[in-house]
Order: C-alpha cells, then structure tokens, then sequence
C-alpha cells in the first residue's frame, strides 16, 4: 500500500534518529527502538485495516488530506487530545469522521508510547505559515488584489459611444375597480305585509389618479360612476326603475405641514345619471345636473395609516369653514331642492368633515367608509356610505351597502311634506357578482 509505505519509512527514520532524543529542555532520554519500532508496526497494520475497511483507493493519485497530521513533523494537536480524554464515540458511518478518528487514534497512541518524540506543537506548525517552501511572502491584510494583476484595467472596451438617458420620476399612480352585482328577491302576492318581487342589477366603477412626489406634494382625484337598476311592478309606466345612480367627483389636493398632517383643498362634485321619474307619471323629480352638488372645503388632512401592515388606511379632512352650492339645471326641478323659482342655485357656508377609510379586516372580507357632513347652523347633512366586500374567489365577490342619511336640508321635509314623521333616511343592498382591479 503505497501511502502506508511512506508512513512505514518515515515512521523509520525518526526512530533510528530518535534512538537518544531531547526533550524541549535538553534532557536525554533513552528509548528502546526495537520496542517502538513493534509497536509502530502493530499501529500501522490497525490503521492499513481501517483504511481498507474504509475502501479507500490504494492507486488512487489524489492526496489525502485526512492524514496530513501523521505525514507532518510528529507535534501535540488538541484534536487528538480532545478525542483521547474526552471519550469520543467514533462508531460514525461518515467515512470523512471515521478517517478523521482513525488519524487521531494514531496520534493518541504516539503520544502515550513514545512522548519524547513530539517535540512540536499545533501553533509551531500553524506559526510556520505555509506547508509550501516556494511560497515565503505573507499575504497582509492590507495587500489589495488588484495591486497584485498586472496591467489590470477597469475601462469597458467598447467601441460605439455610450448614450446616457436620464429619466424623471413617475409620480402618478393610476388605479380601478369595476363591479357588476345582482340581486334578487322574491315575495307572494298574498304576503301579510305586502311587498313586490324583483330584480336588481349594479354597476360600479371607480378610477383613481393619484400624485405623490413622496416629499410635500400629493394630489389625489377619484370618479365614483354606480348606475343600478330594479324591476317593478307597481310602475305601470315602466319597468325598471334606478337604484344606484351617481356620479360623483372627488379631489383632494395637500401640502405636507409635518408628521401626517396636510394643508389641503377638498372639492367634491355630486350628480346622478339616469332621470327619476314619480310613480305611474312621466313627471321627473331628478335627472343629471339637477341637481350638481359642490362642496370646496380648505381643511387640514390627516392621513391615517393604522396597523402593522396598515390594515386600516383613510384620510380625515377637518374644514372650519366650507362652501357648498345647489344647482339645478331645469328651471322645473330648482324648487324641489330648496332653490328659489327663477333661480339656478343656492350658495351656503358652514363647517364640514369628510372622513374616508378602508380596513382590511381579514384577507376576505374589505370594509370601505365614507362619513360626511356639513352644516351652515341652520340645517345638516349627515351621509355614511358603508360598503362590505366579501371576496369568495379573485373574481367573485358578494357587496353588503349599508347608506344612513340625514338631511333636513329640504324646505318641503322641513315643511312636513313628505317628511314620513324622519329626517333620517336608510338604504341597504346585498348583492353578488364580478369584481375585476386594474
């Protein structure tokens, strides 16, 4: 076995130079070489054992790292050490271990045997600082790599010229959602409390254009689009009669004053788009700009961004002071929404707030808020639009609408007329059908 023959010789001649060994502090030692030398040789037939155990490759022309310690100048590792005293169980399948094990094993044995042969120790070999004679410099830490390439270069090498392209910013960020919901219900012709069955059907679609230039500035404009329409069967003019119907614009303009707080300007613009028509009558009680609500608030702003992943998101708008004008289009209409005849519009100043929010409660179920009001101290207007989103797939969604409203804003409500013994006023919907963001 090639790699034990050289073990075998080298074994040799430290013992026939070592037959009268020192010590580190001078002192002779004698030694009995034909004792060593037997048992140099039942050592090296257990490790010739264990390394054919091993099926180790005798013709294999690749070093063995695992037995550089026995192949080196015979010196004290604290691996070896560490194995012998501390009882190390060396009954592994990982041939890498059992190598390992059986080098220390040996070195073990020398070090009981024959200890006046180890005359080095594992930082004197690691002090050398090299096993290679050719190599004598030491590579410092302050030596850089690229001082040590000839002729190195960093340049690129190509030949047609370099055209630099600066771009600015996209601040914009453009967004939407589109639904299409339907409902259902149905109720007898002998029902206790009455009742018609029918069908609805909604629209929705809300675009987004927002500007942040993430220092000072934002801008931020939303377009509320819902159109719905239910059959009826109470209207012998008609048969379907609008349930949803709104237009709406919604514009909020800010500068950063610190923290979360803004300056900003409130505009809000409030229409519908098909025409409302009384019962069984071709007589229209609203149709598109009759009336345009408009609100211009400056306020402060505060963004709301709640929740370790802000779950829960809105803004808040605080106007001391806003203005809120009525107009209707057709000269009809103007004195059905508190306008005087002859006239297009009613101007009014008051406070306002505006607060709008989405919480993700959980991955399925998104709650989106609205609250409003505004008042000029002789009459309010309350509105909370809540709208429930319960995600069944990606596609698929269920709405549940929730709309209280206040409104004793109207000269014929205050009156008593239509007034129904409430100014407070309610509207729900549940509904399911596609939803798709963009």
């Amino acid at each position: 076995m090639k790699c034990l023959t050289i073990l075998f010789t080298i074994c040799l001649m430290a013992l026939g130079t070592s037959s009268a060994a020192n010590l580190n502090d001078g002192t002779e030692v004698p030694a009995d070489s034909s004792i060593l030398l037997r048992n140099y040789m039942k050592a090296l037939e257990t490790l010739a054992k264990e390394r054919d155990s091993l099926n180790v490759s005798a013709t294999s022309s690749t070093p063995n790292a695992y037995y550089y310690q026995l192949l080196s100048k015979p010196a004290l590792y604290g691996s070896s050490l560490h194995q012998m005293l501390s009882q190390t169980d060396t009954s592994v399948s990982d041939q890498q271990l059992q190598r390992l094990f059986a080098a220390r094993k040996m070195l073990s044995s020398l070090y009981a045997g024959a200890p006046q042969l180890v005359t080095y120790t594992e930082s004197d070999i690691l002090g050398q600082a090299a096993i290679r004679s050719d190599i004598n410099d030491r590579l410092q830490t302050s030596d850089k790599l690229a001082d040590k390439v000839a002729a190195a270069t960093l340049a690129p090498t190509i030949d047609e010229p370099i055209e630099v392209i600066t771009r600015r910013p996209n601040f914009w960020k453009f967004s939407g959602t589109s639904e299409l919901q339907f409902a259902q219900n149905y109720i007898s012709d002998n029902w206790y409390k009455g009742g018609e069955t029918n069908w609805i059907g909604n629209f929705d679609l809300t675009l987004r254009a927002n500007y942040n230039d993430q220092r000072k500035i934002t801008w931020e404009n939303t377009l509320d689009a819902q159109l719905g329409f239910q059959t009826t069967e109470t209207d012998e003019k008609r048969t379907f009669r609008p349930s949803h119907n709104l237009l709406r614009y919604t514009g909020n303009a800010g500068y950063k004053a610190w923290k979360d707080w803004y300056y900003s300007l409130l505009v809000i613009l409030q229409t519908q788009i098909a025409p409302n028509y009384q019962r069984n009558t071709d007589n229209i009680t609203s149709k598109i700009m009759s009336p345009l609500e408009v609100t211009i608030a400056p306020n402060m702003k505060y963004e709301i961004k709640w929740g370790k992943k802000q779950q829960f998101t809105g803004q808040l708008n605080i106007a001391p002071l806003a203005m809120k004008i009525v107009y209707v289009n057709d000269d009809e209409l103007v004195t059905n929404f508190g306008i005087e005849a002859g006239k297009h519009q009613k101007t009014t100043f008051g406070p306002n707030i505006a607060l709008n929010t989405t919480w993700k409660i959980c991955k399925q179920i998104t709650w989106i808020n609205r609250m409003y009001w505004f008042s000029n101290f002789d009459y309010n207007i309350w509105e909370w639009e809540n709208k429930i989103n319960f995600t069944v797939t990606k596609l698929i969604t269920a709405n549940l609408h929730l709309y209280p409203r206040f409104d004793n804003s109207n000269p014929k409500y205050r009156s008593g007329e239509n007034h129904n013994g409430t100014y407070l006023m309610f509207k729900e919907l549940l509904s399911l059908g596609l939803t798709y963001n963009f």
